[in-house]
């Protein structure tokens, strides 16, 4: 899909490119082994990194979660650290010791190397689009569509005026609107960043070591769903019925 405007020049096409420079750097691996690691061919890492390829946030995460990274990301304004015409040394430095940190914690605990657990994402055929993740195990949570569509109606839901004001300050129509936002559209980095630039925010991603916190719970919820359902329903009650001491 191709947002109409075309996103503004300049508006966030270096991020993704630079998002695997710089965790490449800080795991210390090639090219080749980011892709074998992430099931995906060299050539795919490669058009992203010099720009050929303007992907979804959704594969520039698939890439690096297999190597026990992922991608925090939202709807805020702010310098990025990933909107350079290469790494960041200071990130570079910050995602490394945040890694290493990690490694240490693991082999001290016996524990296995951070990513994923065997289930929690969808297949992938190694192409852009990568699928989304399924993040989180509530059920109703408005994680669908992928990282666009979250984050677009994140900055809908903070943006005054609702949907209507969003999509003229955008410069889309409702229906077009409404495709990114149930995740039918999927935006790429730079059209992401462009929509978000055009609302008065903007794309703000960062680099951290993987949290398999929530793919826990999905994992839990999917094997057990009647247990997971009486645990959320007695969540509600007790946040519904709450009051200060």
């Amino acid at each position: 899909m191709r947002c109409d405007p075309a996103p503004v020049p300049g508006a966030g096409e270096l991020v993704a490119g630079v998002m695997l420079r710089t965790a490449r750097e800080a795991l210390g691996c090639s090219v080749r082994e980011l892709a074998e690691a992430a099931g995906c061919s060299e050539g795919l890492v490669r058009r992203i990194e010099s720009r050929e390829l303007d992907p979804t946030l959704d594969t520039v995460e698939r890439i690096l979660n297999a190597s026990g990274l992922e991608v925090r990301a939202g709807p805020a304004a702010g310098e990025s650290r990933y909107g350079g015409a290469s790494p960041d040394a200071v990130e570079v430095a910050r995602v490394r010791a945040a890694v290493e940190t990690e490694r240490a914690l693991r082999e001290d605990l016996g524990a296995s190397a951070a990513g994923p657990p065997a289930g929690a994402q969808p297949r992938w055929d190694g192409e852009d689009p990568a699928p989304a993740r399924c993040i989180g195990a509530a059920e109703g949570r408005g994680d669908a569509g992928g990282w666009a569509a979250v984050l677009v109606r994140s900055a809908i839901a903070e943006a005054p005026g609702g949907a209507e004001a969003f999509a003229a300050a955008v410069g889309v129509d409702a229906e077009t609107l409404g495709r990114v936002c149930s995740g039918a559209d999927r935006l790429s980095v730079g059209e992401l960043a462009a929509l978000l630039e055009r609302a008065g925010t903007g794309l703000r991603v960062r680099l951290e070591v993987y949290d398999d916190h929530d793919d826990g719970l999905h994992l839990s919820a999917v094997s057990n769903p009647q247990r997971h359902r009486g645990i959320k329903t007695r969540a509600e009650e007790i946040f519904a019925t709450a009051r200060p001491a």
